[in-house]
């Protein structure tokens, strides 16, 4: 009987001669035939689906709709700010000119001034009450009766000529 060396690799023992054997080489695949090239391969034509390029309209519409409100957003902020600035202007002119008119006041003066023109204290007898009678009431002007739809339809037709005035 032969002697086989058997060597183990984890629990699975393996001929370690049958590797040094040579292996036997694989069949030649029979070689494909290849059809005769009568006419070039023509390329695919490329199909535009007619709802893509909807969409992409539309897609463009709203970026330049967004972009448009931003545009619209930053005038109108940058219009808030000068006009805080001409408040706060306005407001320290105000305060300025009533301290001046506040420091020219002398009541002294004014009474004076007062009897040289022949006025007096009014007394008593001089005193008139006004009974108004009647009842209080105000009246809307304006009253905005258009539906939802509608005021949104305004709002877009003023967006969309917006957007064409700010590209001309």
């Amino acid at each position: 009987m032969a002697e086989h060396n058997y060597r183990s690799n984890g629990s699975a023992a393996y001929d370690v001669r049958a590797a040094a054997l040579p292996r036997p080489r694989p069949a030649r695949l029979p070689e494909e035939k290849s059809l005769p090239r009568t006419k070039q391969a023509s390329k695919p034509r490329l199909v535009i689906a007619p709802v893509a390029v909807l969409g992409l309209f539309v897609v463009a519409a709203m970026l330049l709709m967004v972009i448009y409100s931003y545009v619209k957003l930053y005038d109108a902020t940058e219009r808030v700010g000068e006009l805080q600035y001409e408040l706060s202007v306005a407001n320290a002119a105000t305060e300025k000119l009533r301290s001046t008119y506040e420091s020219r006041i002398d009541l002294a003066q004014i009474e004076q001034r007062a009897k040289e023109l022949g006025m007096t204290q009014p007394s008593t007898r001089q005193t008139v009450y006004l009974n108004i009678a009647g009842a209080d009431h105000a009246e809307v002007l304006q009253v905005d009766r258009r539906s939802f739809a509608e005021k949104a339809w305004d709002a877009l037709c003023d967006s969309f000529n917006g957007v064409l005035e700010y590209f001309r």
